[in-house]
């Protein structure tokens, strides 16, 4: 038995750390994660190590878009006056995707009107034809396909009246 009580000399400054208990709990989660801390390491020295080479073809990227020389079939810089250019009419093309000219049903009848004006061209460019007289047009005009386009026509001449006509009051 002695008479001085035990006083704590311990001046070890990982002993210290260790008996601290947020130390003990932020080693338990390093411990828990140790597999995905070495994946990471191990990702993390590939990409070091592929440094040089990755700054390199950045650095290409980089020299592509600034040359003088980039227009060249299959240049990146001949791209950028397109980009500059529909970067300054972002207004617009955002009107003209939100518009009703975009939209499914729209884009069908504009694509059979397409290919309607591609036929009729193929039957009479470069070709002599003769449409005939009154008579023969008034004849045209009894044909179903000639009659269901003359309603789609004027339906479309008031519609697009009534259209013209609301924009003006």
């Amino acid at each position: 038995m002695s008479l001085s009580p035990e006083i704590r000399t311990e001046t070890d400054p990982l002993a210290a750390m260790l008996a601290d208990p947020e130390i003990r709990q932020s080693l338990a989660v390093i411990v828990a994660n140790a597999p995905t801390l070495a994946a990471l390491a191990s990702i993390s020295s590939g990409l070091l190590q592929r440094g040089p080479e990755i700054a390199d073809n950045i650095n290409g990227l980089v020299r592509d878009l600034r040359s003088e020389h980039g227009e060249a079939e299959g240049g990146i810089g001949g791209v950028l006056p397109l980009v500059t250019s529909l970067g300054n009419r972002a207004d617009t093309i955002t009107t003209l995707l939100d518009s009703a000219v975009l939209q499914p049903e729209v884009i069908e009848v504009i694509g059979r009107l397409g290919a309607a004006a591609q036929e009729a061209d193929s039957q009479t460019a470069g070709k002599t034809v003769t449409v005939g007289g009154i008579f023969s047009i008034l004849g045209k005009l009894k044909d179903p396909n000639v009659q269901e386009t003359l309603a789609f026509l004027f339906a479309f001449a008031d519609v697009f009246g009534q259209s013209q006509r609301s924009k003006k009051a």
